[in-house]
């Protein structure tokens, strides 16, 4: 008997190693940050988390050093100086791994590392913030961090998907925001492989808004734009070759931001969210403040965000009512489109049955008298099936009809003539023939003639008007 070797881990093809440990180190697009005010229980060594396996031997350094910097999650300024200080300038071959960014901020030092990584970033995920000046500080005052952030944009060729946050205490109404949305916009015209783009906000039609000279800072990159930022964006995306998907929120009100990017002939789906992640465990998370790199700035305006990037992973839907859907459908191509990438939600409608007032409808076990209903008869019911299937008591059993008024051979005719073109619609609905035996025909009393004593509901319900 040959004895069986043990095979180590080591021993595995590089092939397999990698697929393994990329989930020990590789960073997700999901976060779990913990708040400021938290600390954990246990003190553990930093190197215990992502860094470990780095630290096994030169064959686990040489595969996992690449899939560590495959995303990177800037959470603040000091975060961003150290990696650039302690990784990406003393060894810039780094930046090369670098696939997926996810900036909580908008840092004047963003721009660099979007510079070095231009030729293999994927994905670039941004939170808009908006900065508060200082007490002292008054009128018209650049925003370095803005200007040297959106230098890196320009340089970017090889992106994929983008996604841009705002939120709901920052509005495209002032300068920042509106700065790095305009940039965003113009440097969009040179991301030919673009192919996913996400504004997870509600989108406002700006199309009208001529953006003043001392609103946005001064830079040559940016050029004067006759309509607002978002007007602009939406121009940039319905104009990119190889876009498949835009996602957004789903508009209060009509505007044709959407309308905009829906012309784009390579569109494929277009996703709309209403904004509401409280079901899925993403929702549940929010990242962490952010702060300005710039001595002079106060803090911008923090996001407390969703951290789930996609829409697509939300299997909720949206209702099929509202102002934005219903004038959407006039449009052929944009209702296309959100069919293809939304979940609707059809509500189902809650009607009441009217009936006539000279036919009112009896209590459960109570005969129809004359004063109640003055002019019904067995072919007025026969006449109603619907109003008989939606309440259980339309017409009573084993109870006789009102005796009609006593004249002559005149009533019994008049009731004979009922019955026969009542039997005759029964036989003829729905292919079933019903005997007489459930139809009796009227017989002839010294009170006058009698009505039907009873009356099956199928023969009701396969029963049609008559003409």
């Amino acid at each position: 008997m040959v004895p069986t070797q043990a095979l180590e881990l080591a021993a595995f093809p590089e092939e397999l190693l990698e697929g393994i440990l990329a989930h020990c180190v590789m960073a997700t697009l999901i976060q779990h940050p913990r708040p400021s005010w938290h600390r954990p229980l246990t003190t553990s060594s930093p190197v215990r988390g992502r860094l470990a396996p780095l630290l096994v031997c030169k064959a686990f350094y040489r595969i996992s050093a690449p899939l560590l910097y495959h995303t990177l999650h800037i959470s603040s300024s000091g975060q961003l100086h150290r990696l650039l200080a302690d990784a990406l300038r003393p060894n810039p071959s780094l930046a090369n791994n670098i696939r997926r960014v996810v900036f909580s901020g908008i840092w004047a030092e963003g721009g660099e590392l979007l510079q070095l990584c231009s030729s293999s970033i994927r994905l670039l995920d941004i939170t808009l913030d908006s900065t508060q000046l200082a007490p002292r500080v008054s009128g018209h005052v650049r925003d370095l961090d803005a200007e040297d952030f959106v230098e890196g944009l320009h340089e970017l060729s090889s992106l994929t998907h983008i996604v841009i946050r705002k939120p709901t205490n920052v509005y495209i109404t002032q300068p920042k925001p509106r700065y790095v949305l305009s940039a965003v916009a113009n440097a969009m015209r040179h991301w030919n492989d673009l192919e996913f783009a996400d504004l997870a906000f509600r989108l406002s039609d700006d199309s009208g808004v001529f953006v003043h000279n001392a609103v946005l800072p001064q830079t040559p990159r940016v050029s004067q734009q006759p309509h607002g930022p978002i007007t602009a964006l939406t121009q940039s995306l319905s104009t990119r070759p190889k876009l498949h998907t835009f996602s957004t929120l789903l508009p209060s009100l009509w505007n044709e931001t959407i309308l905009r990017v829906s012309v784009n002939p390579s569109l494929e789906r277009i996703i709309l969210g209403d904004g509401n992640l409280s079901g899925s465990r993403e929702g549940m998370l929010s990242r962490g403040n952010a702060w300005s790199g710039k001595d002079f700035y106060a803090g911008p305006v923090s996001a407390s965000l969703p951290t789930g990037p996609y829409f697509e992973s939300s299997t909720q839907g949206i209702l099929g009512t509202g102002l934005f859907l219903s004038q959407a459908r006039k449009h052929p191509r944009l209702s296309e489109l959100i069919r293809a990438g939304t979940s609707i939600v059809r509500t189902r409608a809650q009607t009441l049955d009217t009936l006539p007032m000279s036919s009112p409808i009896p209590p459960h076990g109570r005969p129809l008298s004359s004063s109640s209903s003055p002019s019904s008869s067995p072919l007025d019911i026969a006449c109603h099936p619907i109003s008989h299937q939606r309440s259980q008591s339309v017409v009573p059993t084993n109870e006789s009809f009102p005796t009609a008024p006593s004249s002559g051979g005149s009533s019994h005719h008049r009731y004979r003539s009922q019955d026969h073109h009542a039997n005759r619609s029964f036989q003829s609905s729905g292919g079933r023939t019903y005997q007489n035996s459930s139809y009796p025909q009227p017989t002839s009393s010294s009170s006058g003639p009698a009505g039907p004593s009873s009356y099956t509901r199928s023969a009701f319900a396969a029963s049609r008007p008559l003409s």
